[in-house]
């Protein structure tokens, strides 16, 4: 028969000698590469996980001289860290084994019942779960980090509630609440007070149509009274057992004020994009009708100083209307430069 040839360090914490023996036959029969350290006391048993450290897994009767029961097992976890248990008992006492394993055990296995392959069984599962819960809590660090560190405020809310569960570091900087006054609000605290029935009314939508990912435009108040226009992107996560909502916050207000710049711009370009077509033919008509006449040849003398004053005033006439056009586009330049200057300093 195979033996698992993988490398173990196991801890078996047994008083009486005859059960140990029958053990340590189950895991020699199972493993070709195992060491199994004996110790027959709760107190040489701590002071072995306390000087060796690669441990894989502990094998723990319930009961020893110096310590038994839920006790025995919590003082066990206190030194062991995350290393497997598995208790060893000669009691079938279900409650007891319920209230053990609630305590995070791996496994409670009844001497009686035990052979080479229930231990072996027994040792690889717990040797799974450990690496399984070990990969969970890296994503789960992993995630928690993104969330953390994340520039963007970010914050998780109850819906059914509406109050803040957890926010991020960016939000705390942004909104200018600490963590705690924010786990004593709700969304509807962030609110202009005048936009209630805007929110209520899209989170209604939003848990009618059951949308996800981009949100709209809202308007958000921080603490310091300012309000601001936000960005806002939710998905629904799992959250301590229960479906809550992920919210991802970007600060829109000078894209929004630039916005609003670029559209009266465009309006000024209008306007002068008319002024050059209509205002400005008026007096250049004027110019070339008395040039006209001035080329026929018929003008009586008398007449020119009244043609040349007609030059004049329409000359006159087009500079004024030259001049507010430059003003007006200089006006503009002026507007956009600094624009462009304070979203580029915001981007530093």
């Amino acid at each position: 028969m195979m033996k698992d040839d993988q490398q173990l360090s196991v801890l078996v914490i047994e008083d009486n000698p005859g059960d140990f023996m029958l053990i340590d036959d189950y895991l020699l029969e199972k493993f070709s590469a195992i060491k199994v350290i004996h110790q027959e006391t709760f107190e040489s048993a701590i002071s072995e996980l306390k000087s060796f450290e690669n441990i894989d897994i502990i094998l723990l009767d319930l009961i020893l001289p110096d310590l038994k029961g839920e006790q025995l097992v919590e003082k066990v976890q206190e030194v062991s860290g995350n290393i497997p248990i598995i208790i060893l008992t000669g009691y079938s006492d279900i409650e007891l084994a319920r209230k053990i394993l609630s305590k995070g055990v791996s496994d409670f296995l009844i001497k009686d019942e035990i052979s080479p392959e229930i231990i072996y069984k027994s040792i690889i599962y717990a040797l799974e779960r450990k690496s399984y819960i070990a990969k969970l809590n890296k994503n789960k660090k992993i995630y928690q980090d993104l969330f953390d560190f994340s520039p963007q405020p970010m914050w998780i809310f109850d819906p059914s509630t509406l109050r803040f569960l957890n926010v991020n570091k960016a939000a705390i900087d942004k909104y200018g609440y600490t963590l705690e006054e924010f786990k004593s609000m709700t969304i509807k605290d962030i609110r202009p007070k005048n936009h209630m029935e805007f929110l209520e009314k899209s989170l209604e939508e939003r848990k009618r149509e059951n949308r996800d990912s981009y949100a709209g435009v809202f308007y958000h108040t921080l603490k310091s009274g300012e309000t601001i226009c936000v960005e806002i992107y939710s998905n629904n996560i799992e959250y301590e057992g229960r479906t809550v909502r992920l919210i991802l916050a970007s600060d829109i207000t000078e894209k929004q004020e630039y916005v609003s710049t670029v559209e009266t711009q465009n309006k000024k370009l209008k306007e002068i994009a008319w002024t050059q077509s209509h205002v400005v033919r008026a007096p250049l008509a004027r110019i070339l009708s008395v040039i006209h006449v001035l080329e026929q040849d018929c003008v009586e003398p008398h007449d020119f100083p009244d043609l040349l004053e007609k030059i004049k005033m329409s000359g006159d006439e087009l500079d004024k209307i030259i001049q507010n056009i430059v003003a007006e586009t200089n006006t503009m330049m002026n507007l956009s430069n600094f624009e462009h200057g304070k979203n580029n300093n915001t981007g530093r």
